[in-house]
């Protein structure tokens, strides 16, 4: 590869990975807006139960009615953030195939659809550096969210952060006293903004440089 195509893949990739991130800050900001406006409105609600003008559940002892803020402002937090973690989710996708289809135009390839360790093998006999460790990482991610695979185990193993912190595929189901069987893997998966940003950065320095 010259030196003039190695830059202008580089500032092509670069640009990629650019507007990825933007668009995903793009894709996330009503959520992330939401949750601040939600905390805003409680923390509000909060000082009006402090002064005595509110209260936290009301009951309509004619109607038998109730309504309980709390749950309310727990319900709409919980929406809020499942669809921000939605997103995080997708964009961790696409992020990866960024990767995946640069790559098979960084180097010729003699397999129609060569998989994650051909790919790495054909760039590094290119020598072009990668976060070999970043990117099986993140193939693990992949395979756990788009089909639930055995590999999501070794992703729990290698990055116990990235599960919800309650969950425990070696628990013991307290009804039939045996280890639980059918584990939605992608389920129980949580990422964060910080996570996006770490695995851009793990695609970005695995290209042409």
């Amino acid at each position: 590869m010259t030196f003039v195509l190695k830059t202008m893949r580089r500032a092509m990739f670069d640009h990629r990975i650019r507007q990825m991130r933007a668009a995903f800050h793009a894709a996330s900001a009503p959520f992330s807006q939401e949750l601040r406006e939600i905390e805003k409105e409680a923390e509000a609600f909060q000082r009006r139960v402090d002064a005595g003008s509110a209260q936290w559940e009301d009951y309509d002892e004619e109607t038998g009615a109730g309504r309980h803020y709390g749950e309310e402002f727990s319900e709409r937090r919980h929406e809020a953030e499942e669809a921000l973690l939605l997103v995080r989710k997708a964009f961790v996708i696409v992020i990866y195939h960024l990767w995946e289809r640069g790559a098979q135009r960084w180097v010729s390839q003699v397999r129609k659809k060569p998989t994650h360790s051909h790919l790495v093998a054909a760039l590094t006999k290119a020598s072009i550096l990668l976060d070999k460790d970043g990117l099986e990482e993140l193939r693990l991610l992949i395979n756990c969210l788009k089909h639930n695979s055995k590999d999501a185990r070794k992703l729990y193993a290698l990055r116990r952060d990235l599960f919800a912190n309650d969950f425990d595929p070696d628990a013991i189901h307290p009804g039939i006293g045996k280890p639980l069987v059918n584990i939605d893997w992608a389920e129980k998966v949580v990422l964060t903004d910080d996570n996006v940003e770490e695995y851009l950065r793990v695609v970005r320095n695995s290209g042409p440089k």
